[in-house]
C-alpha cells in the first residue's frame, strides 16, 4: 500500500477525519500517523502432529489450508503412499 500525506485546511476537518478514522477502527498517534491496530491471531494446531484421518477429517469438513504450515510438504507426504507417474 502506498502511503499518502493529507493536507488538513483546519480543525474543524481535522476532527471529523480523526472520528472517521477512530469509526473504521484507526488510530491517529500524536505524530499524525494513522495505523490499524493489529490482531492477534489464533494458534492453529500443529497439523504435522494429526493422524492421516485427521487430516482428511479437516479437508472434509471444509478447512481451507490455513492451519497447514508448509502445504507443499504436506501434500508431498500425502502422495508417499501411493505410486505416481514417472516417480523413481
Amino acid at each position: 500500500m502506498q502511503p499518502h500525506i493529507l493536507t488538513i485546511p483546519d480543525d474543524s476537518v481535522y476532527e471529523q477525519l480523526v472520528q472517521l478514522a477512530a469509526a473504521a477502527g484507526l488510530h491517529i498517534a500524536d505524530n499524525g500517523l494513522v495505523s490499524k491496530p493489529v490482531q492477534h491471531a489464533t494458534i492453529p494446531p500443529d497439523i504435522s502432529k494429526l493422524t492421516h484421518e485427521e487430516k482428511l477429517a479437516i479437508l472434509k469438513r471444509g478447512g481451507d489450508g490455513r492451519s497447514i504450515p508448509d502445504p507443499l510438504a504436506w501434500q508431498r507426504e500425502e502422495r508417499q503412499e501411493r505410486p505416481m507417474p514417472f516417480r523413481s
